[in-house]
């Protein structure tokens, strides 16, 4: 079992993930590369989708040498639940007014009512990590204080 953690110092976060490996292996497999190389994102509280941090990445701000897959639907909802981190990907044109290539987006969802209906429309996208319970209620409090904090810089890790 492999675990991230995502961090952010002006709120406090501190979330360990577990990945779900067996049901997102190519999701996780990404989250994965992300936190070896402990890549730090702009994020921000979304505005469409509810109780949702998100963290959008077109492929112009990924690391250095890292790879730009095309992520397969897996273990895909629209619904995302309470603790799930999703992973949507977006191919390169395929969606109108984003950054030319592909664009993927981690969503760190903290409460229910989670949806992933955009302004283009509904879209799905790829449960491939969980908060640790014993790490959930503090990340709750914690993406709280980032709605009300503004954009902030999130760090994804190894744990």
């Amino acid at each position: 079992m492999r675990i991230i953690r995502l961090t952010e110092p002006q709120s406090g976060l501190s979330a360990r993930c577990r990945l779900i490996e067996d049901a997102a292996p190519e999701s996780a497999a990404f989250l994965w590369d992300l936190a070896e190389r402990r890549a730090t994102f702009e994020a921000m509280h979304a505005i469409w989708t509810g109780p949702e941090i998100s963290v959008p990445m077109p492929a112009s701000t990924l690391p250095a040498g890292m790879a730009q897959p095309a992520i397969p639907a897996e273990n895909a909802t629209s619904y995302p639940e309470t603790g799930d981190i999703v992973l949507a990907y977006l191919a390169a044109g395929s969606t109108k007014g984003l950054p030319p290539g592909p664009f993927y987006d981690i969503g760190l969802f903290y409460g229910g009512g989670g949806r992933l209906l955009m302004p283009f429309g509904w879209i799905q996208a790829n449960v491939c990590a969980r908060i640790l319970d014993e790490d959930l209620a503090k990340a709750q409090a914690d993406c709280r204080a980032i709605r009300r904090n503004g954009a902030c810089t999130l760090t994804i890790e190894t744990a």
